[in-house]
Order: C-alpha cells, then structure tokens, then sequence
C-alpha cells in the first residue's frame, strides 16, 4: 500500500514536467520505468551503483591538486599515490567523442520530422533554445557567443572586440546594469564575459517580460552616447579576473585547472600584454566604438545581428508558456519569421 501512496506522489510531480503533446507516450515510459524499478533485484541495483562510481571517479577524468608545505607533501606523497591507485579505472570515452543528442533528439520529435535537421548539433544545433518553467512569473534570459581566450594574445581583432563589448559592461553608472535596474526591468543582469572560457554574452533574470526588456537593452546601446574615454574602462575589465584575494586553497585549484587546460601564466602574461600594447593607441577609444554595435549584435537578441548567423552561438530563455510565447515573437519580428524558439520541458532533461 505504501508504495503505491509513493508512487503516486511521484506520478503526481513528474506529471508537471511533460508537455501535453507527449503524455501519452510519457506516461506510458513512467509506468513501464516504475514496473521495471520494482522488478529490479537490490543485487542488481548494487551493481549498477558500483558501475557508475567506477565511472565518475575514473582517474582519467579526474583532477587532484595539494595544497601543503614541501615538506608535508612530501611525506603525503605515498598516501596520494595509493588513494589514486584506489580510485582506479579509466575515461571510457575519450575526449571528442559524439555524446548521445537525446536532448535534441527529444525536441525534434515533439516538434515533427522537418524539425530534425535544424536540431541537428552536427549543423550548429539550436539557436533559440526556451526552458519552459510554469512555477515562474518572470523570465530569465542568457546568451553564450564565442568571444577571445588567453591564447589569442596575438588575435588583435578578437582583443578589440572583446574590449568593444566592456565598454558598457561592468558597474558603472553608463553600463547596462544600472541602467536595467534602475528601469525596473531585471534584478540581477548585465553583459558578461570571461577570457578563461573564452565566452560572452548577456544574462538577465526576473524580467517583467523578456522582450521588454531586451528593447530597452538595444534602445540604450545603440543611443549610448560615444565616449572614447571608456576604453580605459573596458581596459580595465581585461584584468577582472584575479586571485590574488582569493584563499590559498581556491587559488591552488584555480591555478591546477589552468595547467590542466593549458592556459599557462606564459599565455595569460602575453595576452596581458597585448592589451596593454593597444592601450597605446590614442585612437583606440574611437576604434572600439566603431564596432560597438556589431559586438553588441552578437550577444543581445534582437539588436542588430540574427542569432543563425553567429557560428557557436546559443541563446537560452527560462520562463512560463507566457514569457516564451512573447520572446518567440520578439524573435520573428527581428530575426525574421523563419526564426523559432523551440521550447525545452524537464521531461526533456530525463536520462534516456
């Protein structure tokens, strides 16, 4: 009797992560996924369990770094090597390899067949991309374009873009993030970017409604008044990211990823130099806003650029039916109406 009460329960919350277009099926993979759950011997389950802990403490998958005297390591050192023998196993697949797109996969077969190909990861995958979340009132908005890394110290218009897109980043009182909260129009947002991921892009949340202010965003960028005086201001944005304050413990792990990565202290120093070589320019101010608007372009929709043609781009909206409904047609009206938001469920998210 009792797990039949909780499995109900469970019913009862899964039932709000499926779209209405697939609970037939859906709900027959429930039930089915719950028969088979009782069925399942607890040996087998063990077994199982034993498996995946294999697999996510693979030593070829992990990273371990010390943080210690010399003298301490030293004398852990033995004790390091037989927890790593302990651990044992390996990646079992390879950095490169084709993960399953179940995903996409999912997406394309509510959406129909002639979805497919535009979903295709092989083919730039997805542009427009909306996790539908009913619990919410506002929505969130977050773009993700390729942007410059530490390795291009030597890619002067990658450093010159960057530096366009800080230009009214940051906290100051001409940047998008006051400008937005002081409108009213999100809480937490602003243009982002990090050279370690070699990302940008815009993050938004709690907006009263997304395309609102998406506009307001675009109207502010492009009036901005031209101030050549701000690229010691997107200069110094250059440099955000230290850890000089940081603890020793988060500095070490900091400091192993890089070395795990290969962004050497070499590279990192290079591209430091680079910039600051630029800021000899005494026309930089001008060059940067130049090309403001196209920079721009990339990470705000609905500015000047279309989503589509900005290769390794991905722009994600969280909100109820309500808030991507209205994004998706902000979208047609400025990327064109062949655009579309495909929308994503938690059910989606379900480990095939």
């Amino acid at each position: 009797g009792k797990i039949m009460i909780d499995s109900a329960k469970d019913f009862d919350l899964t039932l709000s992560e499926i779209p209405d277009s697939s609970l037939e099926r859906d709900w027959k993979y429930l039930c089915e996924a719950l028969r088979d759950d009782l069925l399942t011997s607890p040996a087998k389950v063990l077994a199982d369990l034993e498996e995946l802990r294999k697999y996510v403490v693979g030593t070829g998958q992990s990273r371990l770094f010390f943080v210690s005297s010399g003298e301490t390591r030293l004398a852990a050192d033995a004790a390091i090597k037989s927890f790593a023998s302990v651990i044992g196993g390996q990646l079992r697949a390879q950095v490169g390899t084709p993960r399953p797109q179940f995903i996409a996969h999912r997406m394309s077969t509510r959406e129909g067949s002639t979805a497919a190909a535009r979903l295709s990861y092989s083919d730039g995958g997805p542009v427009h991309v909306g996790l539908v979340a009913q619990n919410m009132k506002g929505g969130v908005m977050i773009s993700s374009v390729p942007s410059v890394h530490y390795g291009d110290y030597k890619d002067t218009e990658k450093q010159l873009d960057f530096l366009s897109s800080r230009l009214h980043a940051g906290y100051g009182a001409h940047g998008i993030f006051l400008k937005t909260i002081g409108a009213g129009l999100a809480y937490s947002n602003g243009l982002r970017a990090s050279i370690s991921s070699g990302r940008s892009g815009y993050y938004a949340e709690r907006t009263p409604e997304l395309p609102q202010t998406l506009r307001f965003v675009v109207n502010e960028l492009a009036t901005a008044r031209r101030d050549p005086k701000l690229a010691d201001y997107a200069i110094a944005q250059a440099f955000g990211e230290l850890r000089s304050g940081a603890s020793y413990e988060s500095r070490a792990e900091g400091i192993a990823a890089d070395l795990a990565d290969a962004q050497s202290p070499d590279m990192v120093r290079r591209f430091r130099q680079s910039i600051l070589e630029l800021r000899k320019d005494p026309a930089l101010g001008e060059k940067l806003f130049d090309r403001k608007d196209r920079v721009y372009g990339r990470v705000v929709p609905g500015y000047n650029v279309k989503g589509a043609d900005v290769p390794g781009a991905l722009y994600f909206a969280i909100g109820p039916d309500k808030q991507l409904d209205l994004l998706d047609q902000y979208l047609k009206t400025s990327d064109g109406p062949e655009t579309t938001l495909h929308k994503l469920y938690p059910r989606d998210f379900w480990m095939p």
